[in-house]
């Protein structure tokens, strides 16, 4: 294959000179002190709302809650912790408590985070999205390189790799699109390397490549990224270009790689598999599944991203058949105008593995995300894909299908010789262009009722003229160098500008850059809380308005204690307490919930009206209500009721949301404790202690993250109830001798204390951690040994083969 655009190696600079500058140019506001996040968002939310006048504050630019209510929450809390020298095990701050590490997405371990610690949280998002892109560009156009694909042809690929709309929709939400998804490149260059030079460091720096990819925090991304790897050896080593010989290569540097590179990420993903055993997230079926899957009805937003609208224009509209299905982000699936059409094109030049490859992982992945029955094969034989919900997602292995066809498509045009009928570029013109219209026709009723408030058929006619002019331009680009009216040069420059030009047009403006000061800043009301709640919880219940409460996971910003949090991995007993039977993030129990009390909530923050039972105690920035009935954090009692299982406690409670039902306070005032915690039941049969609750508090001597000491004073055969979530890995100690750690109130730690003060020590050791530590750096010596042995193979060999010269 000839290269478009020659071999002077002069000109070998200039590829990466360009996805260096294209990738600072689309983060821009990066360099004048923005932040990449939409922390506006902070700004509807309380406490502070009474700031959108300070900040001159209109609307969100564009409304994502997930950025700034999780990612950025996490990555305050880890670098903290890192930086005084603490790995962040446990999250004492969401959830009555909830591992940490454990969550992948926290990616406390993955090694280019250690980027926030010299930029700050709020800074790093941007700086690394720049990194990563640079990253994800450089490898990809590395990769296709080393498949023989000119230079222009391979920064095509690149360019499409780094800006298509599924990376850029995703952009802030960097564990899908940049920690995980960018490494994809890599590990296939370190792959195809590595069969070509098998004795070098290249299957080492495959398998690096497999735990990086773990760490960088999605397992669902992950899992697309391992399957384009496997179909990757697969279609290479059926080629007909591999002997036998080299085919068991293929298969052990394959295998190698991914067991080495799961025991490079075990610390991190044994904690995972741990915590995912403990929140019992079920699947709801394969029709819910599908019911996420990608709508052939918007398959025409390959040729028009903003068909049904845009959140950055306030005008989505979504599924026609179920709005509430999917969002904007679960179908973004562009990739630009030219590099459809000359993936196309790519199939008119002699084909080989590399084209069936593209090809293949492309139909894989438009076949899974609109719920063929492929999808329900990996459904019902993959572990872990019944727990994977959104199916648009795997387009991301189409956009890196279609990417690397675009380029093999440019360097189809260069072994044009003689003038040729551009036919193929102007039927795909019309086809596009009637695909467009047929779609603009279907959709005009839906456009006519939106067009009432939104005067949303000027804005989709000036998307379809975006869309047409793009199909003329990349015609013309293709039928002149066709008609070999433009040379094999100029026609790479040129349509490596079109993408750009193409995709900068659509993405550039999609994600928010903010002030940094909007992100949390500090308010009276959270000073308040700060000052008076010690170790006592808190809650921001919702009024009656739209995201009028305090995010989820912002109070670990100000080392706030919450009932509440946002994670797709949580411990599920604490959380059902919480969330009610749905298991839904957004809710919480009533204000006047019993279970408020017993979950030791002291203050909340509300617009709410609330019942008697809660006291005003400030009336700043927004009102701060303490509960006069919540229990300590951490109190002693002296009557039992047997625990079973959730079935019992159900008959305890009836139902927690009906609160008029509850038995009266058998959280408060007496310990549910299990069956088999060896109570006598004369112990069970005691009279319970008059003592006021307040007496029985016990007293705080050391309150970490991961280790709690208290002291108390039972009155004999009591059980000190701490109100944090019991999970595997806590372990206790009464008087420095250890002692068995229980689940009391179905939900939560306790221990059994004999008469007379004790100090009770927690403290959270996970086994799964200590192992897969162990295992990862047993991972990392064999990889340091072997890249050692393999240097010095590589030195020994050198003197040798100079001497046969």
């Amino acid at each position: 294959m000839k290269p478009l655009g020659g071999n002077n190696q002069r000109l070998a600079w200039w590829p990466f000179a360009v996805i260096i500058v294209t990738a600072c140019a689309f983060c821009w506001p990066v360099f004048a002190g923005r932040i990449m996040l939409p922390a506006d968002m902070c700004l509807l939310m309380l406490p502070w709302q009474h700031l959108q006048e300070q900040f001159g504050f209109h609307r969100p630019h564009n409304p994502m809650l997930d950025p700034i209510q999780q990612y950025l929450p996490w990555r305050i809390y880890a670098v903290e912790s890192v930086r005084n020298g603490i790995i962040p095990l446990w999250n004492p701050y969401a959830f009555c408590g909830t591992p940490f590490l454990a969550n992948l997405q926290s990616t406390v371990l993955y090694p280019h985070n250690l980027l926030f610690l010299l930029t700050g949280a709020r800074h790093g998002f941007g700086v690394s999205a720049i990194i990563h892109l640079i990253l994800g560009g450089l490898f990809m156009y590395a990769f296709l390189r080393t498949l023989s694909l000119s230079q222009a042809a391979s920064l095509l690929g690149a360019l499409v790799l780094m800006f298509n709309g599924w990376v850029v929709t995703w952009l802030e939400y960097p564990t899908l699109s940049l920690w995980v998804f960018m490494w994809l490149p890599a590990l296939l260059l370190c792959y195809e390397r590595a069969l070509r030079q098998p004795r070098s460091l290249w299957p080492l720096l495959c398998a690096l490549a497999v735990g990086i990819q773990f760490l960088g925090g999605h397992l669902q991304i992950s899992a697309y990224v391992l399957i384009a790897f496997a179909l990757y050896a697969i279609v290479r080593t059926i080629s007909r270009e591999e002997r036998a010989a080299s085919r068991r290569v293929a298969v052990i540097i394959v295998v190698s790689a991914i067991i080495i590179g799961f025991g490079l990420a075990a610390a991190q993903l044994l904690p995972t598999l741990e915590l995912a055993k403990q929140t019992g997230r079920l699947s709801h079926g394969a029709a819910a599944a599908v019911k996420t899957a990608f709508p052939l009805t918007h398959l025409i937003l390959y040729l028009v991203p903003s068909f049904f609208g845009n959140p950055v224009d306030y005008n989505y509209w979504g599924n026609v058949k179920d709005p509430t299905a999917f969002n904007y982000f679960e179908t973004a699936c562009y990739v630009g105008i030219l590099p459809l059409f000359l993936a196309i094109l790519s199939f008119s030049a002699k084909r080989n593995w590399r084209h069936w490859y593209f090809l293949a992982l492309m139909l894989f992945a438009l076949l899974a995300a609109i719920g063929s029955p492929l999808y329900l094969v990996l459904y019902y034989l993959t572990p872990g894909f019944r727990e994977l919900a959104g199916l648009g997602r795997v387009l991301c292995l189409a956009a890196f299908g279609i990417a690397g066809l675009a380029g093999m498509g440019l360097d189809a045009l260069s072994e044009i010789r003689a003038r040729t009928r551009p036919r193929l570029p102007v039927v795909l013109a019309v086809v596009a262009c009637l695909c467009i219209v047929l779609a603009r026709v279907a959709f005009q009723p839906y456009v006519k009722v939106l067009d009432s408030g939104w005067r949303f058929d000027f804005y989709l006619q000036h998307q379809v003229a975006i869309a047409l002019a793009l199909i003329v331009l990349s015609t013309v680009l293709i039928s002149l160098r066709l008609r070999a009216n433009l040379g094999a040069s100029l026609t790479g420059v040129l349509a490596c500008a079109l993408v750009l030009a193409d995709l900068f047009v659509i993405g550039i403006r999609f994600n928010p850059f903010t002030d940094p000061k909007m992100a949390y800043p500090e308010t009276d009301a959270i000073r308040w809380l700060q000052q008076h709640a010690g170790h006592d919880r808190i809650a921001s219940l919702a009024d009656k308005g739209f995201l009028d409460w305090m995010p989820h996971n912002a109070p670990m910003v100000f080392g706030l204690r919450d009932i509440h949090g946002s994670d797709s991995l949580r411990v599920r007993r604490s959380f059902e307490l919480v969330s009610g039977p749905e298991l839904a993030q957004s809710r919480y129990p009533p204000a006047d919930s019993p279970l408020l009390d017993a979950l030791g909530v002291r203050y909340v923050v509300t617009r709410q009206q609330v019942g008697d039972k809660w006291k005003l105690v400030n009336d700043g920035d927004v009102p701060i209500y303490e509960n006069t009935e919540a229990v300590p954090r951490a109190y002693v009692v002296s009557r039992f009721l047997w625990l079973h299982d959730k079935r019992h406690l159900d008959d305890l409670l009836a139902n927690p949301w009906q609160y008029d039902r509850l038995l009266p306070r058998p959280l408060r005032d007496a310990a549910l404790v299990p069956r088999d915690a060896g109570f006598p039941d004369t112990t069970i049969a005691s009279s319970f202690t008059t003592r006021p609750i307040e007496e029985r508090r016990a007293e705080f001597l050391r309150d970490d993250a991961d280790a709690v000491t208290l002291k108390a004073d039972p009155a004999g055969g009591d059980v000190l109830v701490l109100t944090d979530s019991f999970y595997p890995g806590w372990r206790v100690w009464v008087e420095r001798k250890p002692a068995e750690i229980l689940r009391v109130n179905y939900a939560f730690r306790g221990v059994r204390l004999e008469y007379g003060q004790h100090t009770v020590e927690m403290r959270y050791e996970p086994a799964t951690f200590r192992i897969g530590l162990f295992i990862s750096l047993l991972a990392c010596a064999a990889l340091a040994a072997a890249a050692i042995r393999a240097y010095l193979v590589r030195e020994e060999s050198a003197p040798r083969a100079a001497t046969r010269s």
